[in-house]
């Protein structure tokens, strides 16, 4: 197994004379190398102790709540039998600020919990506490300390929460930043396979199902943690149960929200283009996206957008895909914070979990709201928006993201995308109406996810012929779906009663849409005239297709959009929409 990336940087960043070491990220979990010559899964503190001490060093840790303690088990510590109080902050430092200066013994000291000690202040170091500035200052210092860079002496300082001071993170401190990343699938396979050893040998680990393979696991565990791991072995050999996928479905959500702080979520994707009605253009692009996704094509689209009507199977098709493509589906939430630098820290600790998490979907939902808009000029938050978007965009359009990351975006308000944010979405795919003949394959399918049966009385031709259905969404056909089983259990005075033709038909005459017809049409329209290629039109390559009445007069006989005619309407229905508001305000 190759060596860890933070790893390879630390022994990179040492030869070439650093000194002074942040480590951020997952510091928490378990290091794991298989490799005999290095030391077994244990925490990052124990594990750069030991390899340090293999080098002839001394090694040191001290935090608030243990003091200072040698970690150098059997030999005399050159520096504790100065200090007379262990957990005086200020007699430790000044104990260190001379040992490091000497170039023998070396010394290594590990700063557990860096951030309670130099903490990020939101740009406003003034503030500080007393001790909180002693620290800050020291550790600038010696950062900087020419003395100290000529020894090989070692400062690490170990943050837990991503929170250390500015003034120590950026260039010229005299400090290199490591992100420990989480355990990629190749960790991830070497330690579970570690732990189903122990449990041959009869320790108190459990073992995977009979249909569950180690390489299933590894792969299927991305996200989790060493020590989360090790905790579902330990479960399952206290429960005596096998590890299987609901077992590491179970836990992967919260783990990865915690792990985020709330900023990613994974959503179940329970479904795949089965339970997908009509929409016979999306079911077709994904077919395909998956055949070459699986088989390794290397110029997999790095973005897609999904836009229309709301209530339209948008959200719905974006876990379809998830599920097809075998990956986890995050959700970006919000990262934005009042606070100074605060955004965009969020934003590059999930930059750095996605990276770890490939392959994987991330999901941006409501994308007219969720990353604001490119402006002109500088916006009210002094650049932050700008600069957030920049960097989102850089990190998607990233070659090696390729046919790892897939970002799919969703959005009910396609008109309020401005020209750069739609530019870095190749693929937009429209999703509007249901046709009617889309309505009658939808209605079943929609009965089966409410599990509800449908008499075989039920004559959808009729159904979908009500003008009441003349432009519904599927949301709205649901909800016909629930109030044909109501009136079938008010009728039987039994819960989950069969739905019958009388029912649905019933329930389909008194449905009322609550949404502007004009404003849905004017979203239909200008999803259309964004859509990037023909194949994608929701006709293509359907000749059953019955058009939605917006689109009259706008597709010629080889199926294409008519794009004067298409901007002429969206005009149109632009200034009808305008004077609505106009008029509602009198």
């Amino acid at each position: 197994m190759p060596l860890p990336i933070w790893l390879e940087k630390f022994h990179r960043f040492r030869n070439g004379g650093g000194r002074g070491f942040i480590f951020t990220g997952n510091t928490c979990d378990l290091v794991f190398v298989d490799d005999e010559q290095l030391p077994p899964p244990c925490q990052l503190k124990f594990f750069l102790a030991q390899l340090l001490q293999t080098e002839g060093y001394e090694v040191y840790l001290f935090s608030l709540a243990t003091g200072l303690q040698t970690l150098n088990s059997g030999r005399n510590s050159n520096v504790l039998q100065n200090i007379a109080n262990p957990r005086d902050i200020e007699e430790v430092l000044t104990a260190f600020t001379g040992a490091l200066r000497k170039r023998v013994p070396k010394i290594a000291l590990i700063i557990d919990y860096a951030d309670h000690l130099a903490p990020h202040s939101q740009g406003l170091n003034a503030v500080l506490a007393p001790q909180h500035l002693l620290a800050l200052q020291t550790f600038h210092s010696w950062g900087n300390d020419d003395t100290i860079r000529s020894t090989d002496n070692l400062i690490i300082l170990l943050s837990h929460e991503n929170q250390i001071n500015d003034l120590l993170t950026k260039i010229g401190s005299g400090y290199f930043v490591i992100t420990i990343e989480l355990p990629n699938e190749e960790v991830r396979y070497a330690f579970a396979n570690l732990l189903l050893d122990l449990h041959d040998k009869g320790r108190d680990f459990g073992a995977l199902a009979n249909d569950f393979s180690l390489n299933d696991f590894a792969r299927l565990t991305s996200g989790l943690r060493l020590r989360d791991i090790e905790g579902l072995f330990r479960e399952a050999g206290a429960s005596k149960e096998e590890i299987n996928r609901n077992k590491i479905k179970g836990i992967k959500s919260e783990v990865i929200r915690q792990l985020a702080g709330g900023l990613l979520e994974v959503v179940d994707t329970d479904y795949g283009l089965e339970a997908i009605g009509g929409s016979l253009h999306i079911k077709n692009y994904i077919s395909t996206l998956k055949w070459r996704w699986l088989n390794g094509a290397t110029d997999i689209p790095q973005a897609m957008l999904l836009a229309g009507v709301p209530g339209c199977g948008k959200s719905f098709s974006v876990k379809a895909i998830a599920k097809e493509l075998s990956l986890p589906l995050l959700v970006m939430r919000n990262i934005r914070e009042q606070w100074v630098g605060a955004s965009e820290r969020n934003l590059e600790f999930v930059l750095q979990i996605l990276e770890t998490l490939a392959p994987a979907l991330v999901w941006i939902d409501e994308l007219d709201q969720a990353l604001g808009q490119r402006t002109t000029g500088q916006s009210a938050d002094a650049g932050t928006s700008e600069r957030m978007l920049a960097r989102i965009w850089e990190f998607m359009g990233a070659m090696r993201h390729r046919g790892r990351i897939l970002w799919v975006a969703t959005t009910n308000r396609p008109d309020l995308l401005d020209a750069a944010t739609l530019d870095r979405f190749p693929v937009v795919i429209p999703l509007i109406h249901p046709s009617p003949g889309e309505i009658g394959e939808l209605l079943p399918l929609l009965c089966k996810q409410l599990n509800r049966q449908l008499a075989s009385d039920v004559r959808f031709s009729e159904v979908v012929s009500l003008p009441s259905l003349r432009l519904p969404t599927i949301r709205g056909l649901q909800e016909i779906i629930a109030k044909a089983g109501e009136f079938a259990d008010r009728e039987t005075k039994r819960i989950g009663s069969t739905i019958y033709h009388t029912h649905i038909l019933s329930a389909a005459k008194l449905y009322k849409p609550n949404y502007n017809p004009l404003l849905h049409s004017f979203i239909a329209l200008t999803a259309l005239r964004m859509t990037s290629f023909q194949d994608l039109l929701p006709w293509y390559d359907n000749p059953s297709y019955e058009f939605p009445p917006y689109l009259e007069g706008l597709v010629n006989d080889q199926g294409e959009l008519d794009i004067y005619k298409l901007n002429e309407r969206i005009n149109q229905l632009q200034q009808q929409l305008q004077w609505e508001r106009f008029a509602r305000q009198f």
